[in-house]
């Protein structure tokens, strides 16, 4: 124990300082994180989904372990009130891709923007007026995947 106490004041040569250490250690835990498999993402609106008003969504790709956990018990409520400032916060953590649907509107095969990209994980949270989580994990697939956004909540299905 003494001689490591002696050894934390002093730089031992072929070590690196720990700054250099902890920013190589960041860069290297990414790398570690799992791929995004989701090649495709369909989208598709119900006829009189939220209350017939037009429906924002985020499709949100998380860098920080952390971070995930904490956003998987977030409501989409609290997400969109939110979100501009979990943005500032956690710039390289966060990356967001927005839409603006309207109740019938269909999205088709569209090739997602995350596959293939490392993460904790991908939530998508949609903006009901109704109470409730309107949260569900994007991360674990299907590859081909279809949002399906209801009268009153989302689900991923395959297609």
């Amino acid at each position: 124990m003494t001689s490591a106490l002696r050894l934390a004041g002093r730089r031992l040569p072929g070590l690196l300082p720990v700054p250099l250490l902890a920013v190589l250690c960041m860069a290297g835990c990414s790398a570690s994180l799992p791929r995004v498999k989701i090649d495709s993402l369909a989208i598709n609106v119900a006829a009189q989904a939220n209350l017939d008003t037009p429906i924002a969504v985020d499709a949100v790709l998380v860098r920080n372990p952390q971070l995930f956990d904490t956003l998987l018990g977030l409501p989409s409520a609290k997400w969109f009130n939110e979100r501009d400032q979990l943005q500032r916060d956690y710039p390289r953590d966060l990356t967001v891709l927005s839409y603006e649907l309207v109740p019938g509107q269909q999205l088709t095969d569209a090739k997602f923007a995350f596959d293939g990209q490392r993460a904790a994980g991908v939530l998508v949270f949609a903006d009901y007026q109704t109470p409730g989580a309107h949260r569900v994990r994007l991360d674990g697939g299907p590859p081909k995947a279809l949002l399906q956004l209801g009268g009153q909540d989302l689900q991923l299905m395959s297609r």
